[in-house]
Parts: C-alpha cells; sequence; structure tokens
C-alpha cells in the first residue's frame, strides 16, 4: 500500500498498526469513529474495522453483552462501555471527554451500521458541536443489504425504520408510504411481522409488490418476494418463519409485477411491458428504456431490440 506524507501505512497482514494513516485506516487520537458490525456473519467485519476496533482505547457498544462475544472474537483488548438508548444522553458527556482528552474511541451497536435505527445519535451531535473529528468505518448495514437483494426498491427510495406501533402515527407514516411512488425499507421484530404486512397490504394494496428479509447474511437467511397481500398470507399460515429480525420491503409503484421464475426471456418480458405503460401514458420511448433499464438493472440495447425492434443501430448507441 502505497505511503502518505507523515504517516506509515501497511496492511494488516504484515502484523503492523494502521495509527496514523492520515485517509482513516487506523484509530485515530481524539477521533470518534463509528464503527460497523457484522450484521450475522462474523466474515461480513472489514480489516479497517478491525483494526480501529483493536486500536482504540475505548469502544462504546449499544450492549456490550451483545458485543464481546465478537470483540473477543478478533482479540480485542480495549475497555469496552454501555450506551443504551434509553440512557443515551446522560452517558454522553464522559465520552466526550475522554475523546477531548485524546482518546480515540469507537461507536458500535449491536448488529450493522450504528444510528440507523440504533442509539449513538446524540453522541455524534455533542462530538461535531466539541469540534471532534467523527470518522465513518463503512460495513454491513440490513438495510443496504435487503435493498440490493429486494429487487423491487426502484433507483429512489426511502426509509422508516420501525413503524411506530399503533395509534394515529402508525396510521400516518402507513398513509405515506402508500402514497409514495418509492420503495420504501421497514425494520420490524419477528412477532409483530404479519400485523405489519397486513397493515401494509390493507393501505398500500394488496397487489403492491413487495418483499421479506429474513435473518440476513445468517444461516437461516431468506428472501421472499411477491405482493404484500401474499407475502402477509404466507406470514400468517406460518410458511415464513417469524422468528428472527426481518426487513420489509415496499416495491416502488412502477415495479406492478415480479418477472416469472420460468419466463425464458426473464426480466426482460415484463420489462418491455412495462416500458409499453410508459409510452401509452405519455412518456418517451427512449426515456422509459433507460428509466426501467436503470430500475431493473438489465442492458439498455436489449431492452431497446425488444421494445423497438426496427430501431436502426446507429440509435441505440445512447442506449448502452
Amino acid at each position: 500500500m502505497a505511503g502518505v506524507a507523515g504517516a506509515t501505512i501497511s496492511t494488516p497482514d504484515a502484523g503492523l498498526s494502521l495509527t496514523d494513516d492520515l485517509r482513516g485506516g487506523g484509530a485515530t487520537p481524539g477521533a470518534l469513529h463509528i464503527v460497523s458490525t457484522p450484521i450475522g456473519n462474523l466474515a461480513d467485519l472489514t480489516p479497517r474495522a478491525a483494526a480501529v476496533l483493536r486500536e482504540v482505547g475505548l469502544i462504546v457498544a449499544e450492549d456490550t453483552r451483545v458485543s464481546r462475544p465478537m470483540l473477543s472474537s478478533i482479540g480485542v483488548q480495549a475497555e469496552v462501555t454501555a450506551l443504551p438508548g434509553f440512557d443515551e444522553a446522560e452517558r454522553v458527556a464522559p465520552i466526550i471527554s475522554r475523546l477531548q482528552a485524546g482518546t480515540s474511541v469507537a461507536l458500535i451497536s449491536d448488529a450493522g451500521t450504528p444510528l440507523i435505527s440504533d442509539p449513538g445519535g446524540t453522541l455524534v451531535v455533542a462530538a461535531v458541536a466539541a469540534g471532534i473529528r467523527v470518522i465513518p468505518i463503512p460495513g454491513a448495514s440490513a438495510l443496504l443489504a435487503s435493498v440490493v437483494a429486494a429487487g423491487v426498491t426502484g433507483p429512489r427510495w426511502s426509509f422508516e425504520g420501525f413503524l411506530p406501533r399503533s395509534g394515529g402515527d402508525r396510521a400516518k407514516v402507513l398513509g405515506a408510504i402508500a402514497a409514495d411512488e418509492r420503495g420504501t425499507v421497514i425494520y420490524e421484530a419477528g412477532p409483530r411481522v404479519a400485523a405489519t404486512l397486513g397493515d401494509l397490504a390493507r393501505v398500500c394494496g394488496d397487489d403492491r409488490v413487495g418483499a421479506v428479509c429474513r435473518e440476513l447474511t445468517k444461516l437461516h437467511e431468506e428472501i421472499r418476494r411477491g405482493t404484500l397481500g401474499t407475502l402477509a398470507a404466507a406470514v400468517s399460515a406460518g410458511e415464513i418463519d417469524v422468528r428472527g429480525e426481518f426487513v420489509i420491503v415496499v416495491g416502488a409503484q412502477e415495479i406492478t409485477t415480479l418477472p416469472a421464475v420460468d419466463d425464458p426471456e426473464g426480466p426482460y418480458a415484463t420489462a418491455r411491458e412495462l416500458v409499453e405503460r410508459a409510452v401509452a401514458a405519455g412518456e418517451s420511448r427512449s426515456a422509459a428504456i433507460r428509466r426501467i433499464a436503470t430500475l431493473w438493472g438489465l442492458e439498455r440495447r436489449r431492452l431497446w431490440n425488444l421494445a423497438h425492434d426496427d430501431a436502426a443501430p446507429d440509435s441505440v448507441d445512447d442506449e448502452r
């Protein structure tokens, strides 16, 4: 690995410290590191995250009982303190003092990327206000894993996290999801999956496409796609195990159907139908092809040929 002026940088394989990497490769004194940890599979911990966790002077965890096994597995010897969501504000000041004194600190959640429906926001805000450097250490995220695997969100989507349990607040959020043309990603606990899917099907429509992502990266990982109505029915019938951690994805409104598994053209036939609907609604054919090819991750030229068989070769150069 190339060096940076004023820093000694080496690979983890060499057994040398990454500290003082000016690009943030290891722990930086007096900085708050936001470290992503695995959401199930320990192999998903990045080398950079492991280096930071081994080098910091203090690790701030959502629940030390959950984090210690992972930390022990990579030989971390640092002090670990808890920052639970219910008591976050009361515990921030001493951590800020440690940072101001030059201690390098890592913030981790029980799993995944901190602050994504997890505690830590108050600490980060306080660190920024105190002029403390905040360094993100990217890694595993159930949010991003579900978006890329579900295949129904489209290129633009929103994240709601955990929905309000009941009452007017829940109804308001459900209504906003139903009205949103984009896909929506929701976190949910196993015992509440059936109720939430039922509410989504009722408000968004039984035929709106969605996906249920269960136990991502773990041994019993399962991703089920279909309409919200069929997914709700599958959970109610016990066809989908409600044990574990869930991400529910509500599909973008323009994805009105999923490609048939036995379709020899795969998703292209369905995508061609979407192009024709868009053209009938007034969108130009080239714009519809470009948008839907991006949405479904398809080759633009192939979709163009299916949707515009008589196009001259030169006319599709910009559709590659």
